[in-house]
């Protein structure tokens, strides 16, 4: 559908001389000066205050350490020491809560109530070693973190220098994919597409067999709901372009299941212990891109494949239990996006307050690039050189990788979360807003991570990367199904194929309801990826986010309806005046029925002839309908002017 062959670039690793950009460093110099603050104010206490301000004082120093004052005798040492231990482990849940949901109150609240557990507890005459142990512990700690930030540094170094020559190597041998076009869904797909459609299609207060396991990390409902509408839109303009019908209703139930209250209902509570402030509204000025990006990037390439007005025409409506709602337009809510990224320091804006993670900015990005495209606007444009430098500079290490998060009051990251996993789904959904850096992370990940040996596969796996991240449970489905739909984008055929292989294999797949599959022991969201790793080609998502469908051919005829699931339409395309289907039996009790199928967007009063044995007259309206027995092999159509 591209005009013409898309560009293959490769962004080299930009050459940064610190670990940290100039905005991490900052945070970095503002935690240290906060830390010191405490520390001095800590350590004045021990030397000048009463004996209980004394212990009080140290356990400023790290959490926990004012026990340390209590170490006066055998027993006093072993109380001391639980209970250090113990505030040890409950700060590191605190640090989980603030990962998790944003929670920067609970990490802080262990720390301090602490230092005043200690201040209770300690004797009168507090044992006058324990500063130096608390100072020794401190130097033994910060001496092993520097020795190791300075090695991981030299690594990372080697690995640039390396990984740049390959990628300038890479740059010359790439060639442009070729316009994309449409392609029939592979059979293999249509069980899948029959699970995501059987959730997507039931009542949208209903969400029976839609696993959600949490509110605010990867398992919450509204990561299942948006992957099953990506792999949807992915199957939408990949090979059905001019079929709307169920495949069309099953995306708008999606969109109406994200307005229940169930979908952000945590978010009063992440506004509250995160930015000290009560309104529930989940579409948040300056963070919550988790929801709302993630929401309007679906939304975007629903309108994209469709051309559907009915999001500009009417709002969507966010009713809250106390009665309040919130009304906004798609434009609107992009133009929320637009000022959120506007206003971040970062440009790239937290999900969870303090927390940014790039993989839920793609969302937003893809929202705004397509807004941009579709009504003209320049807010992706506004930010797209800014985004770009921050990008680089703050959430990628000093050898290319992509840091899945960064924390924006401390400049903190986890390392354990950047993966060949995280890099992969960075890409394929960057592949449209960003193509040459999203064709960066791809080729470090193949290089290093991917390795494809006597036709066998093997993934360096680390982290989450052993996790479905739709229930927790450890499983590579999300890995394979993740880099194999970005190989697939990346036009890496082999690497797509043998992912396809190990899903076969190491998974126990169950038929349900006549037709559709179930992966034993894998959750909505990563059945969802398993779709569009099986349906994802060369430049899908590239050239939907960039460029979308033709006008002519959005003009063109379609096929409006279709009964499901009787009937599955693995191809569907216009050329702007005839109409190419592939229709397939989506059960096996469909097989010898006769099924009506409906045409819309034909010219009023044209006669059409349908296949070799049919011809219809649209009407006014531009609509006719036309039977079909159904057979148990797929059938090709083509609908086309008649004389």
């Amino acid at each position: 559908m591209d005009p013409a062959s898309p560009t293959v670039t490769v962004a080299t690793i930009p050459l940064r001389d610190r670990a940290a950009g100039p905005l991490t460093r900052q945070r970095y110099r503002r935690l240290a000066a906060v830390y010191a603050g405490a520390a001095v104010l800590g350590w004045m206490l021990w030397t000048a205050a009463p004996s209980a301000w004394r212990a009080f004082g140290l356990g400023l120093l790290m959490p926990g350490a004012g026990f340390a004052a209590g170490f006066t005798s055998l027993s006093g040492i072993a109380a001391s020491a639980a209970a250090w231990l113990l505030t040890i482990a409950l700060f590191g849940l605190g640090f989980f809560a603030w990962f998790g949901s944003g929670n920067v109150v609970a990490p802080v609240a262990v720390w301090l109530l602490s230092a005043l557990a200690a201040a209770i507890a300690v004797p009168d005459v507090p044992w006058t070693g324990a500063p130096w142990l608390v100072m020794a512990i401190l130097g033994l700690a910060g001496g092993l973190a520097v020795r190791a930030a300075r090695r991981t540094t030299a690594q990372a170094m080697r690995h640039r220098a390396r990984r740049n020559v390959a990628l300038r190597e890479r740059a010359l041998q790439l060639r442009p994919a070729g316009r994309f076009e449409p392609a029939p869904l592979n059979r293999d797909a249509l069980p899948l597409l029959r699970h995501v459609l059987d959730r997507a299609l039931q009542p949208v207060d209903r969400y029976d067999g839609i696993n959600w396991v949490d509110q605010f990390q990867f398992g919450a409902l509204r990561y299942a709901l948006c992957g099953m509408g990506y792999a949807l839109a992915g199957v939408h303009y990949g090979a059905t372009p001019a079929f709307t019908g169920y495949l069309s209703e099953a995306q708008r139930r999606l969109h109406l299941k994200m307005l229940d209250h169930r979908n952000w209902k945590y978010w009063v509570w992440e506004n509250a212990w995160g930015n000290l402030a009560l309104d529930p509204n989940p579409i948040h000025h300056r963070d919550n891109v988790m929801y709302h990006g993630w929401y309007m990037a679906m939304l975007a390439e629903y309108i994209s494949n469709t051309g559907d007005t009915r999001y500009q025409d009417e709002p969507l409506v966010l009713r809250h239990p106390s009665g309040r709602e919130w009304r906004y337009r798609f434009s609107e809510i992009c133009e929320v996006l637009h000022r959120s990224h506007r206003k971040s320091a970062f440009t790239l804006f937290p999900c969870e307050p303090n927390w940014i993670y790039p993989m839920c900015n793609n969302f937003s990005a893809i929202a705004l690039k397509v807004h941009d495209r579709l009504y003209g606007t320049r807010w992706f444009a506004d930010i797209e050189s800014d985004y770009r430098r921050r990008f680089d500079d703050e959430f990628c290490t000093l050898d290319g990788r992509v840091l899945a998060i960064r924390s924006t009051h401390t400049g903190l990251t986890l390392p354990m979360l950047t993966s060949a996993m995280a890099d992969s789904v960075t890409a394929h959904f960057q592949h449209g807003t960003f193509p040459d850096i999203a064709r960066r992370s791809w080729e470090i990940a193949r290089m290093d991570y991917i390795r494809v040996l006597d036709g066998r596969i093997e993934i360096e796996a680390r982290g989450w990367d052993r996790l479905d991240t739709g229930s927790y449970r450890p499983s590579m489905i999300t890995t394979y199904t993740q880099i194999g739909a970005a190989a697939a984008e990346m036009g890496d055929l082999e690497v797509a194929a043998l992912l396809r292989e190990r899903v076969r294999e190491e998974f126990d797949w169950r038929p349900e309801n006549d037709g559709a599959v179930s992966l034993d022991g894998v959750s909505t969201q990563a059945h969802a990826t398993t779709l569009y790793h099986w349906t994802a080609r060369p430049n899908q998502r590239r050239s939907m986010h960039a460029d979308g469908i033709p006008d002519a051919e959005r003009a063109g005829p379609v096929l409006a309806e279709a009964p499901y699931p009787d009937v599955l339409v693995c191809y569907a395309r216009n050329d702007g005046s005839a109409l190419a289907l592939e229709l397939a039996p989506g059960c096996s009790a469909a097989v010898g029925r006769t099924a009506t199928l409906g045409l819309d967007q034909l010219r009023p009063g044209q006669r059409y002839r349908i296949g070799d044995a049919q011809v219809c007259v649209a009407d006014a309206g531009g609509r006719a309908r036309f039977d079909l027995r159904i057979e148990a092999a797929p059938q090709r159509l083509l609908v086309a002017p008649a004389p």
